[in-house]
């Protein structure tokens, strides 16, 4: 028996061996065997993996890390992957930034700008943790996100030319007094594209500015063209807003707080590196549980090359401001985005494909697109990207997040306020569902596009459902195409929309099964359900061959006949598809997004129901989005009011739950304390996350939390409250 156990024991301690790295207390002597003898640098630790026989995990002490670490030639199985993670529960910071803390600073009373000297060139700047604001006209704050609306940019006269803006007055240029030589120019003039160069010349007090057009044929387009200019020190004159000079190594900034910060703390850090992480020739790699500021991870595999990736993992990362641009030190490239790209072509031009998985990471604030991923099979789930692209520089046109792939699974993704013209745009053959999407581009930042963008090529084959997609002037999901240029053999099912522009369906021989598309962001006789018969003056006739059926929409039509300004009907074959403005009255409370059909309704006569949930009560209820660890999204949303008859509460589930634990009362106190042992626990869900109320008292205040388990371990709910009429 001793010797069974010192087997195991011995066993345990193969399978748990790492490396260990403590940026505070290691040393890259050391043997880095155990936190005692841990290295100090990531670099150091990777190193030591890839000549290591026995130990495949490098765990990383909290702290902060600032590396450019090159991964290549490690070499995993799906039995024995290698992993970089956070040690234990800790979280650490793997930083793009360095401190800076001035010996002085030289404050100008009548400006409020504090300027210092500083040793390195930096392409982003932080006070406290968040991001500040790049000098620029017409002002607009990361803090405040006006950043990411288009009143906040200047516009372009009609008579502008390539090459040649002309401001057309709405924010005055020429009365704002400055010289916009030698800032960089953002210029959204390619419709959905937007692009960045140097200003050439411009005179104070002029409305005009010329730059160099070297970008080929563009979309443009006279009535939307807008730019807005940054990073010169005439253009710093708001609180929240930097400008450093690469000339002189000097750094200008103009605080909130009218004060300059204290040189004593590490308060003020300035971004110096693009990719913490660069990772090629590698296959079965996790990277988790950690925390990358204004850093970011590049993977590739290289054509031509036997260099490949394959089966890498991003899970339960936090990316924090991960893409910055260079346009402070004046280069007009587009900004190093989080990329992984698991694709390479042969010297016979046959594709060798990797697979690629992101899942329960958080994107935030990138100056440009969040994510760019290219394989076979990727996945990317359980992502929330928030905030992110109020520049949309991309010369591919691309979106928020962009997949070149094939095979891709995209799921119970939060995307919330991205300012790109397209939110997703996926690869071929992918499914999309369960997504959770908000706002965006709202602010109208570049023209055209929608929530998830399908061109031509990816429609074939694709899945869109079960999603949810809401307040923005975009389309919700859309199918390019036009005359003979048309996409075949996809699916849009399931999804519900509101307050957005709609439903479109291009092409041909498409599935349009079960949506609920509600009312549009501008209200107006147009479509929310759009299978097109005629594109405006195209020849072509379109979804000849489409199906449209089982759905529920304000308005479904084939779009606008513009000869004599009526509607063309639903293109294809329409059966059991609902069209009214009335459809709210059909539906439980759609302002507490209980969409449920009312028996005894247009919805719910015949054999089918029209629309994507069923009537009355059923274990389930799908909301998508993302899932906490805690459960989230209630329905009825916070404080909403509700009739006595209420039946149901609703809400998200959390993350790989076991079980769910409900309680309701009408303390707060009291259901906030309570446990499975007191009156307000009312019972608990195997399966399902729909809670069957008793019967409700009038004008009454309720409370009700539910608990997630998993592994043993409860992750008590938020108290959520409703009230009766």
């Amino acid at each position: 028996m001793k010797g069974l156990l010192i087997l195991l024991l011995l066993a345990y301690t193969e399978a748990r061996a790492t490396f260990t790295v403590d940026g505070a207390k290691g040393d890259d002597s050391n043997s880095g065997t155990n936190p005692s003898h841990a290295f100090k640098t990531i670099q150091r630790c990777v190193d030591e993996l890839v000549v290591s026989d026995t130990v495949h995990i490098c765990e990383i002490r909290a702290g902060r890390y600032h590396e450019e670490v090159h991964i290549n030639g490690l070499k995993g199985t799906d039995n024995h992957p290698f992993k970089i993670q956070g040690y234990f529960d800790e979280r650490p910071i793997w930083d793009g930034t360095v401190s800076i803390q001035p010996g002085e600073w030289n404050y100008d009373a009548d400006t409020g700008i504090c300027s210092a000297e500083i040793s390195q060139d930096i392409i982003a700047l932080f006070l406290d943790g968040d991001l500040l604001t790049a000098a620029r006209w017409p002002n607009a704050l990361w803090s405040d996100k006006t950043i990411f609306d288009n009143q906040y940019w200047g516009k372009c006269d009609e008579d502008s030319t390539e090459g040649n803006i002309i401001d057309d007055g709405h924010q005055g240029l020429a009365k704002s007094g400055i010289n916009a030589t030698g800032t960089m120019a953002i210029l959204n003039i390619g419709s959905f594209v937007t692009f960045v160069r140097e200003v050439l010349n411009h005179e104070p007090g002029t409305d005009n500015f010329s730059y160099n057009h070297d970008f080929g044929t563009i979309h443009w387009k006279d009535t939307k063209n807008q730019y807005y200019l940054e990073a010169g020190l005439e253009l710093l004159d708001a609180p929240g807003e930097w400008f450093y000079d690469m000339n002189t190594n000097i750094l200008h900034l103009i605080p909130t707080s009218g004060e300059c910060p204290d040189p004593s703390l590490d308060s003020l850090r300035g971004r110096t590196i693009d990719y913490g992480i660069t990772i090629t020739n590698t296959s079965n790699l996790i990277i988790s549980n950690m925390t990358f500021f204004a850093a970011n991870i590049h993977g590739y595999a290289v054509d031509g090359q036997e260099s490949h990736i394959n089966e890498i993992t991003v899970e339960s990362v936090e990316f924090k401001f991960p893409a910055s641009s260079h346009r402070m030190l004046k280069d007009d490239a587009e900004p190093n985005h989080t990329k992984l790209n698991a694709m390479a072509i042969m010297a016979h031009h046959e594709h060798v494909y990797g697979r690629i998985s992101v899942m329960n990471c958080t994107f935030l604030g990138a100056e440009g697109v969040a994510l760019i991923y290219n394989g076979d099979g990727n996945v990317v789930h359980n992502n929330e990207f928030w905030w992110n692209d109020w520049v949309c520089q991309a010369s591919h046109g691309g979106g928020t997040i962009h997949g070149n792939g094939k095979n891709e699974m995209f799921s119970n993704n939060d995307m919330f306020y991205n300012g790109n013209s397209a939110g997703l745009r996926p690869g071929l053959v992918s499914t999309i569902e369960q997504n959770h999407i908000v706002g965006q581009t709202e602010g109208n930042l570049q023209n055209d596009g929608g929530y998830i963008q399908v061109q031509n090529d990816p429609q074939w084959g694709i899945k869109i459902s079960h999603n949810w997609i809401h307040d923005s002037p975009k389309m919700a999901v859309r199918f390019d195409g036009g005359g003979h240029s048309l996409g075949f053999n996809g699916y849009q099912g399931f999804n519900v929309i509101w307050n957005v522009d709609s439903l479109m369906v291009k092409g041909d021989n498409h599935t349009v099964e079960s949506n609920l598309a509600l009312n549009r962001y501008e209200q107006g006789n147009k479509c929310t359900l759009c299978v097109i018969y005629r594109l405006r003056h195209d020849s072509v006739i379109e979804n000849n061959y489409t199906l449209t059926i089982n759905n529920a929409a304000y308005q479904a039509d084939g779009g606008r006949n513009v000869d004599d300004g009526g509607m063309w009907p639903l293109g294809g074959e329409v059966v059991n598809t609902y069209s009214g403005h009335d459809i709210n009255d059909y539906l439980v409370d759609v302002d507490n997004w209980d969409f449920r059909p009312l028996e005894g309704t247009p919805l719910t006569e015949g054999e089918v129901v029209k629309g994507p949930y069923q009537p009355g009560i059923t274990s389930t209820y799908w909301i998508p989005g993302r899932k906490l660890y805690k459960t989230s999204l209630p329905i009825p949303v916070e404080g909403a009011v509700v009739p006595k008859s209420r039946d149901i509460l609703m809400f998200r589930g959390g993350y790989m739950a076991e079980k769910h634990h409900v309680y309701l009362g009408t303390s707060e106190k009291q259901v906030a304390g309570a446990t499975m042992e007191e009156e307000e626990y009312q019972y608990s869900l195997s399966e399902g996350n729909v809670v069957i109320l008793p019967n409700l008292k009038d004008s009454t205040q309720y409370f009700w939390r539910v608990d997630t388990q998993m592994n043993g371990y409860i992750y008590t709910g938020d108290v959520w409250s409703f009230s009766t009429e």
